[in-house]
């Protein structure tokens, strides 16, 4: 993260597009299937007053994450994509972003392009971003283009996006002994219920430094049962995105590596609710910095404070090494890969 003083958007966020391996131009218009992109590290945040306003401090920091892409029905002079399942983190300010939206490229040879979110920054209300139209779609599937509620005048928050559809190989998790918990915590003093809870989520990373790794949490496909003796009929399912973040701590004098999870899941079809384990330790990391061989983490909706709703997990590694995104459709069975040991 870095504090400035307010200036221009463009020197920050100079025109060019970052293309990733294996997205070429055009290769994603004739497909009516969903496409994960990944942003690249040209995306950017910032926060803060532009021209022809001055504020002391202006926040500008990096952005990482990804989103869904998918056709829709086109509008006249326009292709028209939505999308959808965005899981942006801000890593200095430790900020999560979540919304959806809808991508206009223009069918003529100018090319021109809008993109239009409405997008949740953790601790915030909802709020609309959008472009307007401005040229440079020309390198669809890429996408190189900035999103802000007002314009860039005075007071403004502001994403640079510069993403590509990418391959997803997900490092594959299946639950096993994980529960779905309802009643009180901390101090307060009444019972709490426990379901079984079964299913199976992907790790992507999506950035990495000397501080730690990040990941985005995805296919993410669960079910709360009633019992462990539960039929389909008593259980519903709940699906969502994430982020899920390590640090490998500095040495045994220095604290023991830690992870936080935060979770936005949709609960048998209803809006997503935010599910976070705050910051907690771990004890084992994966090597060499990778992702852990078993994620074992409490995510609660109130921060464990009384009367609060938990997701307790205990996950492993597949012994597959990678599944692909969005290749499971349906609910999985109650452990979808085979854990190690």
């Amino acid at each position: 993260m870095t504090l400035r003083r307010a200036r221009s958007i463009v020197p920050l966020f100079a025109l060019g597009v970052l293309v990733f391996a294996g997205a070429a131009p055009g290769a994603f218009a004739q497909t009516t299937a969903a496409s994960l992109d990944l942003l690249g590290p040209a995306s950017g945040y910032e926060d803060g007053c532009f021209d022809p306003c001055a504020c002391p401090v202006h926040v500008t920091d990096g952005l990482a994450g990804t989103w869904r892409i998918s056709p829709a029905p086109p509008e006249p002079g326009f292709d028209v994509y939505r999308i959808d399942q965005v899981n942006w983190l801000v890593p200095g300010v430790d900020l999560r972003v979540t919304g959806s939206g809808t991508y206009r490229l223009a069918t003529d040879a100018t090319k021109m392009q809008r993109l239009s979110l409405d997008l949740v920054i953790e601790g915030r209300a909802p709020q609309h971003f959008d472009s307007g139209l401005v040229l440079g779609g020309g390198a669809f599937p890429a996408i190189d283009i900035t999103v802000s509620m007002n314009n860039l005048v005075c007071h403004d928050t502001v994403f640079h996006v510069s993403t590509a559809p990418v391959i997803p190989r997900l490092v594959p998790y299946g639950l096993y002994g994980s529960d779905y918990l309802e009643g009180c915590f901390g101090p307060c003093d009444c019972a709490v219920v426990s379901k079984p809870l079964s299913g199976r989520f992907g790790l992507l990373k999506i950035r990495s430094d000397v501080a730690g790794t990040d990941y985005a949490v995805l296919d993410l496909r669960w079910k709360v049962r009633a019992s462990a003796t539960a039929t389909a009929n008593d259980s519903y399912p709940v699906t969502g995105v994430g982020i899920y973040r390590t640090r490998p701590g500095n040495g045994p004098t220095a604290g023991l590596p830690t992870q936080r999870m935060t979770l936005f899941l949709e609960e048998n079809g209803a809006p997503a609710v935010r599910f976070d384990s705050g910051l907690v330790p771990f004890s084992s990391p994966g090597a060499g910095g990778g992702p852990p061989k078993k994620i074992d983490i409490d995510l609660a909706a109130n921060g464990f404070a009384c009367n609060d709703r938990v997701y307790s997990l205990k996950a492993r590694r597949g012994t597959t090494a990678t599944m692909d995104f969005g290749a499971v459709v349906v609910d999985p069975a109650p452990v979808s890969v085979t854990p190690v040991p």
